[in-house]
């Protein structure tokens, strides 16, 4: 037998790691085609030359200049302010307790008064009140609604009255959220466009109501012989804090119903903002975030509209640094009248002027 030496097979080529995953920035040759038989190879490009690249490319370095930018140049060349805040604290780790972390009157103590006074169907984890007797319902009309309208500018022109000439209130003064001069186009809007009724509405039995308590708390703080320091200055900020922020939350819910439901789609005034307050209550993702930070940190002198955050850092400022505990105390205790007299307003939209109860 003659045994004949079979030549070993070539071995297959193996692609490099690098080309595999796709991370060669060079083009690849064409394929072989009858009008072009035999394509030019391109050289591979040099594997060390790759690995040895970390540099970011130039438009990161372009964007995080730009942010450096707006971070450092900006205020010193334009002018601009940084806005007060608390100090914060940041934490060496995540295992560190979260009692170290700065905190918050409104956030805290005063938030949780006000859930406590929710229903389980309101607030399932922290609500302890017990649900109401279900009054007779009808749907509200133009007029009612109206009419929840006006009586609601009576409690805010005293909230606004008291705020700009108490002197103790005048970090509040001109936040945006302001409710009066809305609430004057709205109604007009009212009249003119859905029930010529509504121009001859006079306010009910809610509104002055509200507005008697506020001005009875003004009262106290004007007898006292440092209003500063009066136990009715806590009271009268829970009502500020709980009215004017009920109404950016659930507040707008209500305005979104009865537009459907009785103004054909169309948004009233009182429930827009000059400032950010709309994003108190949206979706937290990084485009907010970003718009957040930016108009959190840089906030023109010229602006009459801080953001709502900072009207919540200003009472914090007040209740943690200024305050006694009988303040602080007197405020907390203030929360279920401040749900009493602002839930009583909603009873207009359900047709309940309250005339039985008077």
């Amino acid at each position: 037998l003659m045994l004949r030496r079979v030549p070993a097979l070539p071995r297959p080529r193996t692609r490099s790691r690098s080309r595999s995953l796709g991370l060669s920035l060079s083009r690849s040759p064409p394929s072989p085609s009858p009008h072009n038989p035999s394509p030019s190879r391109s050289p591979r490009p040099s594997r060390t030359k790759a690995a040895a690249s970390p540099n970011p490319s130039p438009i990161t370095m372009r964007a995080a200049a730009t942010v450096l930018l707006i971070a450092t140049a900006l205020p010193a060349a334009s002018g601009w302010r940084t806005m007060r805040t608390r100090p914060t604290t940041r934490l060496a780790s995540t295992k560190e307790s979260m009692a170290d972390a700065p905190k918050s009157f409104v956030q805290g103590d005063l938030r949780a008064a006000a859930m406590k006074l929710h229903t389980r169907e309101q607030a399932p984890k922290e609500g302890e009140a017990e649900a109401p007797k279900r009054r007779p319902k009808r749907d509200p009309t133009v007029l009612d609604y109206a009419q929840f309208l006006l009586d609601s500018k009576v409690a805010y022109a005293e909230f606004e009255r008291i705020v700009n000439t108490q002197e103790c209130l005048k970090d509040f003064r001109n936040t945006g959220l302001e409710r009066v001069a809305a609430l004057e186009k709205d109604l007009a809007t009212l009249a003119a466009d859905f029930d010529d009724d509504v121009a001859g509405l006079e306010a009910g039995k809610f509104g002055p109501e509200y507005a008697k308590k506020l001005a009875d708390l003004d009262a106290d703080m004007s007898a006292s012989d440092n209003a500063a320091e009066s136990e009715a200055l806590g009271r009268f900020m829970c009502h500020f804090y709980n009215h004017y922020f009920a109404h950016t939350a659930g507040g707008r819910m209500i305005g979104n119903k009865m537009a459907k439901l009785l103004l054909d789609g169309k948004k009233l005034a009182f429930y827009e903002w000059d400032g950010d307050e709309k994003a108190m209550g949206a979706k937290v993702t990084p485009t907010l975030i970003l718009t957040l930070l930016l108009t959190l940190t840089l906030i023109p002198d010229s602006n009459p509209n801080p953001n709502p955050i900072q009207v919540r850092e200003n009472i914090d400022a007040m209740a943690l640094d200024a305050w006694s505990d009988a303040q602080r105390d007197a405020c907390i205790d203030e929360t279920a009248n401040t749900f009493k007299y602002s839930g009583s307003l909603l009873r207009y939209l359900s047709g309940d002027y309250g005339e039985d109860e008077a």
